[in-house]
């Protein structure tokens, strides 16, 4: 990734950033399920981009594939960490829907809002599939940001027993 396209990339952010409201992960998620998720969305993000990119001249479904084979590890880890977390306050089922809900809700978002051009993404997942893991993080820093697609925690309802009837 050019040192050009990542200083645009962080003065944009930086930008949009200072005209937008901080949006933070709720404090009862762990800095580790937040930085999961920031990478869940970083794939989406580059996926999204791609599927709208790809009738036009800068079609990088090519290089989205070859980031997916590359990191493919990785973001299984990723979506297994923010599962297995999610599991522990939702239950099984609860966090299977919770995941599926905020990647639905991350594909929507850069589906109505294309924060960044074809151009610039096929530049980013021709980059990120050529690095190690270790450039994923900083990626979704720069191009995600604060700004994650968590639900706030659930609260915890003590369902009430109802009296046994004696037959």
């Amino acid at each position: 990734m050019s040192n050009s396209f990542i200083a645009k990339a962080a003065s944009a952010a930086l930008l949009v950033m200072a005209n937008t409201p901080a949006l933070a992960a709720p404090s009862c998620w762990s800095a580790e399920l937040v930085q999961a998720a920031k990478l869940r969305q970083l794939d989406v993000l580059l996926m999204v981009g791609s599927l709208r990119c790809r009738s036009g001249t800068q079609d990088y479904r090519a290089s989205y594939d070859r980031f997916l084979l590359r990191h493919r590890p990785l973001l299984g880890k990723v979506n297994l960490a923010i599962l297995t977390e999610m599991r522990a306050k939702l239950g099984s089922i609860g966090a299977l829907e919770a995941l599926d809900q905020a990647s639905v809700r991350m594909a929507n978002h850069y589906g109505e809002q294309a924060s960044y051009g074809c151009g610039d993404l096929g530049q980013v997942a021709a980059a990120l599939a050529e690095n190690n893991d270790e450039a994923l993080p900083k990626a979704a820093d720069v191009l995600v940001g604060e700004d994650v697609a968590l639900e706030s925690c659930p609260l915890q309802v003590a369902v009430a027993t109802l009296p046994q009837v004696r037959k």
